[in-house]
């Protein structure tokens, strides 16, 4: 009798550990399949930016780099020309922000419509 429920018991053991290994197994796929999936999008969105990226190239926009590197370099001459000229350079001041509009005319119109 003990050695009966001792195989049982290891039968339900080796049932578990099968029943999880199969569901690492599946888990592991569904991962693999995922990853390729979400690849071949990266791979597209790699593709559509490279031929942005030459067409802009191709009629003379500047990239991001280039742009901040001018910014760069007008920064410097600025201060040059501050050093030489003797007088501070002129700070620049963020743009203000404007208050939107609010729609007035269209409450004035509701109310005179009541």
């Amino acid at each position: 009798m003990a050695k009966k429920l001792k195989q049982n018991g290891d039968q339900q053991t080796a049932d578990v550990v099968r029943m999880s290994s199969q569901e690492i197994w599946q888990a592991g796929l569904s991962a693999f399949a995922k990853a390729q999936e979400e690849e071949g999008k990266f791979f597209s969105m790699q593709l559509f930016e490279e031929r942005v990226l030459r067409a802009l190239s191709s009629i003379g926009v500047p990239t991001s780099q280039e742009v901040a590197a001018l910014n760069r370099r007008i920064d410097e001459l600025t201060r040059q020309v501050a050093a030489l000229s003797g007088k501070p350079a002129a700070v620049k001041k963020p743009a203000a922000v404007k208050a939107q509009a609010k729609p007035v005319a269209r409450a004035r119109a509701k109310t005179a419509a009541k």
